[in-house]
């Protein structure tokens, strides 16, 4: 017998082998905080855009670079790039709620400080059928499991889409738990004009079927469209 796990949830896990400098992770650690539901964030939402972390922001970008080819194998010229980016501070006791990312596509978590023993991060089925339950099961697997944890340790890097729920439960370390979360979008051009899909996200990437005439030939005027005529649309003009 042979089962086909069909149309799988991708979610990416990397290790920074290198680690933070201690420079770097006293950034992270010390970012004024605000309050959040079950926990705190830091007031800035813009970490990875700073200077004191070009070089993790290269590491995340080649990870997030390597988990969107892997995935969506795009034939257009498209990529990801992050948007917004900041710290989660979670103490013992405290939590993460329940949550999706909105306004993103791949969404990820380094994990700045984490004890593996005792720090998870949990993922929600998005799919569960409610109606009829065959429960409980002998042994939960990823078929039969309404959501599934993964632990977690300092250096970790998880990806995965945005609308894929999640949320960390009361942590039991005595050590603050530190996250680094970040949100990505598309830049590019994705979907097909012929199908009517076309969609231009910004960069220098301009389909060649984009290219018109800009003025017809007159009466009596012999051959095709002047070369000279022809230019690019201009996207923000439309």
């Amino acid at each position: 017998m042979s089962i086909t796990n069909l149309f799988p949830i991708p979610v990416g896990w990397y290790q920074h082998d290198e680690g933070l400098t201690e420079s770097e992770k006293k950034f992270l650690l010390t970012q004024d905080e605000k309050p959040n539901e079950g926990n705190t964030t830091s007031h800035y939402r813009y970490l990875l855009r700073d200077k004191k972390l070009s070089n993790l922001n290269q590491w995340i970008d080649e990870c997030v670079e390597k988990y969107f080819d892997e995935v969506y194998k795009p034939k257009m010229d498209v990529e990801l790039y992050t948007t917004q980016s900041w710290v989660n501070y979670t103490k013992k006791g405290q939590w993460h709620h329940k949550h999706r990312h909105p306004n993103s596509f791949v969404s990820g978590v380094y994990y700045v400080q984490a004890e593996e023993m005792k720090d998870k991060i949990f993922f929600f089925h998005p799919k569960v059928y409610h109606q009829l339950r065959v429960t409980p099961p002998r042994d939960w697997n990823l078929y039969n499991s309404e959501s599934w944890w993964f632990g977690v340790k300092t250096g970790s890097l998880v990806l995965f889409p945005s609308s894929l729920e999640h949320w960390v439960a009361p942590v039991e370390a005595d050590q603050t738990r530190v996250s680094l979360s970040f949100n990505t979008f598309l830049k590019g051009y994705v979907g097909d004009d012929d199908s009517l899909t076309g969609l231009h996200l910004g960069g220098d990437a301009t389909p060649k079927n984009m290219l018109k005439p800009k003025k017809e030939p007159g009466p009596g005027k012999a051959g095709g469209v002047d070369s000279k005529k022809m230019e690019t649309v201009d996207i923000d003009s439309l």
